[in-house]
């Protein structure tokens, strides 16, 4: 039984999604492809675009080095005269919004992959939670091997595609959410993420108005140590989102 992909384009690494694309056409019989973009996104969908033109930019460059790896994932992607019927609207805030859409879309949601690999942590685990609940059972996550990170990978001339990763052993795990067992532990990660990022905007929320409250009321000394306080909050949430900028872009 052949399969769809749904590819959520948020990352701006073209790499990541070849090597997804190349795993689910060789290993997941993949025929399919279709991509998912912000429908609340305040760029235009030119931009959006532009990502996937990366990444055929990306398949054509490795085509030409490795045709034996790529050549049958590339001519899966679908061409500029099908991109528009291949793009799915989803807002990305509320990705449950889109659920009725999708299964108007691809009644066989069984056989139907959405791929989150290029989400960050809060998106990922809202995608997650609200299509399982759903009945879009396969969420996808495509999640390198530690060792592709360290020195020794580097110094041996590998890349982190698709043709340096998977070799005689796989240096990667493409993970399903509906299955049991270690998939438990890459969602909680993403869940735990998003929880993270929900509590600090609560936070900073109060203690605005606290601060508020306390100009209001002429309590200068309270209302400094509530600013600060503020502020702290609102570095705690930069060094969360450049974390999960990292990862991505890793």
């Amino acid at each position: 039984m052949t399969r769809q992909l749904i590819l959520f384009i948020q990352s701006d690494n073209p790499g990541l999604y070849t090597n997804i694309l190349t795993h689910c056409v060789q290993s997941e019989n993949v025929r399919s492809i279709y991509f998912a973009i912000n429908s609340g996104s305040v760029g235009s969908i030119s931009e959006e675009i532009n990502k996937i033109g990366k990444i055929r930019d990306k398949f054509d460059n490795l085509v030409s080095k490795y045709p034996d790896k790529y050549k049958q994932a590339c001519e899966m992607m679908p061409s500029f005269s099908q991109l528009d019927e291949r793009i799915v609207r989803v807002p990305f805030t509320n990705p449950e919004f889109s659920i009725n859409d999708l299964k108007r879309k691809f009644h066989d949601v069984e056989n139907l992959i959405v791929d989150v690999s290029g989400c960050n942590k809060k998106v990922s685990s809202d995608i997650i939670s609200s299509y399982m609940l759903n009945g879009i059972r396969h969420i996808c996550c495509f999640e390198l091997d530690n060792s592709v990170y360290s020195p020794e990978w580097k110094q041996q001339g590998l890349s982190r595609d698709y043709h340096d990763i998977c070799r005689e052993i796989s240096y990667y795990e493409y993970v399903d959410f509906s299955s049991a067992g270690t998939t438990i532990k890459s969602f909680n990660r993403m869940r735990s993420q998003g929880q993270k990022v929900k509590l600090l905007s609560m936070v900073s929320i109060m203690l605005g108005i606290i601060v508020l409250i306390l100009i209001q009321q002429q309590q200068n000394v309270s209302a400094q140590y509530a600013t600060v306080a503020l502020t702290l909050v609102a570095i705690l949430g930069g060094i969360n989102d450049i974390f999960g900028i990292v990862e991505r872009l890793r």
